[in-house]
């Protein structure tokens, strides 16, 4: 470990990768004020300080420009920052994850990766503000949500989201919480962070919706990675999502209304089903969602490589 530096009597080391950034608990940080700011928003950017949501699952964390704005304007110093979320106060920490696992780079002032570990994901999407930086969005909620973040204290529903340099956060990283000195919260100092509230309408009737892509290859079923489907939902906005490994997608925190969603496919559907009940075969679903129905699970299923001939 690198020896510590004496200022004044407070310590801090300097950690060299993000797995090692553990400082002593209860020091106050010597990082001046952290520039640039962060606001949440919806899944692709295009809502800036976004304050109202219908759950948890749909608050996602953007850094720097907003629309509009050039792509330097109000930017986050680049490197690697933690994220956390408090009550309005920041005393009640309700992220139940470790700081390791709510973690995001920074790059030409946007948000670039995730780089979380070690518990579940935070899922990402595109910023549809400035893709041509490659910059993301990151939900604060990770993939157990609703069950996280926790419900807020405050009456109003009102939250407070936090993000801190690596080398500012106080603490080991590896823990939930952290205790520190007055003036520090749960690891994140005031001077070296940069906050904003939002407010989640939990009476709100949600619900997820599952999307899953096989291909027919064969008689052999394999699943469809990194497949794109394009959700639009009720106020007409399309988000793109993309499935996982196993050829699935969850997206929740869905309010009722209208929904699509589509695919670009490249080879032929030839299965569609919703609930395990199979419906004609297409490139796009379109259900209306209300209060009471089943949360829709979606299966696409497309044709592989065809069976050979039979011989002459």
């Amino acid at each position: 470990m690198i020896a510590p530096m004496q200022f004044m009597k407070h310590y801090k080391f300097t950690i060299p990768t993000l797995a090692g950034a553990l400082l002593l608990a209860g020091v106050s940080s010597l990082t001046a004020g952290l520039t640039g700011a962060i606001f949440t928003t919806n899944s692709n950017g295009t809502v800036v300080n976004g304050n109202q949501y219908d759950s948890p699952c749909s608050v996602y964390l953007d850094g720097g420009p907003g629309p509009h704005a050039p792509a330097h304007a109000a930017g986050l110093p680049d490197g690697d920052y933690f994220f956390q979320v408090t009550d309005p106060s920041g005393k009640q920490l309700l992220s139940t994850d470790a700081p390791l696992n709510r973690s995001f780079h920074v790059m030409n002032g946007v948000i670039t990766a995730y780089t979380g570990t070690g518990g579940p994901v935070h899922v990402t999407a595109s910023d549809l503000v400035h893709p041509e930086l490659g910059a993301i969005t990151i939900r604060l909620a990770n993939s157990s949500c609703p069950t996280d973040f926790l419900a807020s204290p405050n009456n109003g529903g009102a939250y407070k989201a936090w993000v801190t340099p690596v080398t500012s956060f106080v603490g080991d990283p590896t823990m939930v919480d952290n205790t520190c000195s007055a003036g520090c919260f749960h690891g994140f100092v005031p001077s070296a962070s940069k906050t904003d509230n939002f407010k989640v309408n939990i009476a709100a009737a949600t619900f997820c919706l599952d999307i899953k892509k096989q291909f027919l290859t064969n008689g052999i079923l394999t699943p469809g990675i990194t497949w794109e489907f394009d959700v639009t939902d009720p106020n007409g906005v399309t988000n793109p999502f993309f499935t996982d490994q196993d050829g699935d997608v969850t997206i929740c925190g869905l309010a009722a209304g209208p929904y699509t969603v589509s695919e670009n496919a490249s080879s032929v559907v030839v299965g569609l089903s919703v609930n395990k009940i199979a419906i004609t075969p297409s490139t796009f679903y379109q259900f209306n969602w209300s209060i009471g129905q089943p949360a829709p699970d979606i299966v696409f299923t497309n044709q592989g490589q065809l069976p050979p001939p039979p011989p002459a």
